[in-house]
Formats: structure tokens, C-alpha cells, sequence
């Protein structure tokens, strides 16, 4: 009987400090939840820490490695809600098994590389949850018996550092414009919109700067001469510009880029009388539109 009582007594007892270890617990989470006002890294951080506290807490009593690993991720926790610099944990200080400590060694490496690289200001929920991840893979690797914990820290870790790595990522180099191409002239004989030979290598050079240039279409402009009808004179300018935008269709420029206009014998190139032969204002200009 007496057996029996102090069985019973002995329950009651391991359930009382159960209560004790959760309600302290939950204590320490409800007053630092209040006091974590350091910047987003470390409010992150003890959010982080004092999630593994809670998921460590072992309702047994203080002499399991796991109250062990409570207790340390709520001092980290404190330290964090109090602005304190709270750095990953080194390697050396956890006794992990030998094959592991070079890997170990190398992700803290990186972590803390991504870290003073500017990660706690560029990416702070992705740093801090690195940072966490890597401790509670520490305390996993350490333990050594629960495989699946260990994997899901390491991968916490390293999809977190991904993250980071992308934030801290420079943006690509932003593209010279090209600058702005000098209008091109076709020249006609006289009475004519054909297409000489010296005007199709213009048409053609004139192509190649389309596709390179950036320019987001051509105004095509068609001129004349003084002799003949001003009535003539206008059409004639017209089919001229016509004339050169088929050409540069046929050397692969998009015909809706085009635009046409004819203003016959206005504009002049060299300025004459009326009726005055000049083949430099038998002419069509092409100018490049930039937006």
C-alpha cells in the first residue's frame, strides 16, 4: 500500500512540474512577446528561438536534453528581444559527430557571410529563419537520434539561405540606350520614284540601323524639286517616300514602324526659285522615331 502511495505521489509530482516547466514557459513568451522591439532581424530572431523553445519543451522534468536545448534557445531568444547581437552558434561548442563538423563549419561559413553581407537588413525573416535553422540543426546533429529533425533543419537552413543569397543578389546592369541615329537621305533622279543602286545600299545601311538602333519606327518624308505642278510635285513626293518604305520592308523593317508623307516641293534642301532644277531636293528622308 505504502508502495502504492508513493507511485501515486511521484505521479502527481512529475504532472505538478510539467505544469510548472509549461507555465514558465509560456510566461517567458508572453513577456518577451512584449519587450522583442529591436529591428526586423531580431524580432524575427526571438520569434524564431522562441518557437524552438517551445517545440524543445519536455514535459518530464529539467534533466532531459531536451529542457537542455529549451533553456538555451530561450536564452538566445531573451538575447534577441533585448537587441542584443545574437550570432549562430560555433561549431566547436556542440559535440557533433565527427563526419559532420567540416560541413558544419562550412554552412556557418556561409550563413554568416550572407549575414554581415547586409542579409539581417536586405532579407531579415529569411536571415533570421537561416540563422535559426542552422542552430537547431547544431542541436539535432549533436543529439544525434531523431534523423528526420535533423534533415528538416538542414533544409530550413538552406532554403532559407537561398532566399537570402537572392536578396542580396545584385540587380542586373541596366542597358545603355543606343543613341539617337542620324536621319538617312535617298536621292532620285529626276521624275522618278525608282530605286537607283546608290539609293538601295542607303536603304539597305538604313535597315541595318533599324534592328540595331532601338528606334521604334521610321517617318518617311518624300520631296521634289521646283519644275512641274505643285499638284504633281506632291504626289510625286509621296509615291518617292512609298518607294523607299517598300525598300526597307524588303530588308526586313516592319511595315506598321513606317510612316509616309509627302511635302512635295516645300522643305527644301538648297532653297530655290520655282522651276529650278536641283537634285538635292529630289529627295526622301527617313527619321527615326525614338519613345
Amino acid at each position: 500500500m505504502k508502495q502504492i502511495a508513493r507511485i501515486v505521489i511521484a505521479g502527481f509530482a512529475v504532472l505538478a512540474l510539467a505544469a510548472c516547466e509549461t507555465d514558465n514557459l509560456d510566461n517567458f513568451n508572453a513577456g518577451q512577446s512584449a519587450t522583442a522591439s529591436g529591428s526586423a532581424f531580431d524580432n524575427a530572431l526571438y520569434g524564431g528561438y522562441a518557437q524552438l523553445a517551445r517545440e524543445e519543451q519536455n514535459p518530464y522534468g529539467d534533466f532531459s536534453t531536451d529542457n537542455v536545448a529549451r533553456d538555451q534557445f530561450s536564452g538566445r531568444a531573451s538575447a534577441a528581444a533585448g537587441g542584443s547581437t545574437v550570432l549562430p552558434e560555433l561549431v566547436a561548442d556542440r559535440m557533433l559527430p565527427p563526419g559532420e563538423v567540416d560541413g558544419a563549419n562550412e554552412l556557418r561559413r556561409r550563413l554568416v557571410a550572407a549575414l554581415d553581407a547586409g542579409g539581417r537588413d536586405k532579407a531579415p525573416a529569411a536571415a533570421a529563419r537561416a540563422q535559426v535553422m542552422y542552430d537547431c540543426w547544431l542541436e539535432q546533429l549533436e543529439e544525434n537520434y531523431q534523423p528526420q529533425d535533423i534533415a528538416r533543419c538542414r533544409q530550413g537552413l538552406l532554403d532559407a539561405l537561398a532566399e537570402v543569397d537572392e536578396a542580396l543578389r545584385p540587380p542586373p546592369p541596366v542597358a545603355a540606350l543606343p543613341a539617337e541615329a542620324e536621319p538617312f537621305l535617298v536621292f532620285f533622279d529626276l521624275d522618278s520614284s525608282a530605286i537607283t543602286a546608290d539609293a538601295a545600299e542607303v536603304i539597305r545601311r538604313a535597315a541595318d540601323v533599324a534592328r540595331a538602333s532601338g528606334a521604334a519606327g521610321i517617318a518617311m518624308v518624300g520631296h521634289t524639286d521646283t519644275t512641274g505642278s505643285a499638284a504633281y510635285n506632291e504626289a510625286l513626293s509621296v509615291r518617292r517616300a512609298e518607294a523607299v518604305r517598300d525598300a526597307l520592308v524588303n530588308n526586313g523593317v516592319t511595315i506598321n514602324s513606317i510612316t509616309v508623307e509627302g511635302r512635295g516641293e516645300s522643305d527644301q534642301l538648297v532653297a530655290t526659285a520655282d522651276g529650278v532644277l536641283e537634285e538635292r531636293n529630289r529627295r526622301a528622308q527617313g527619321v527615326w522615331i525614338y519613345r
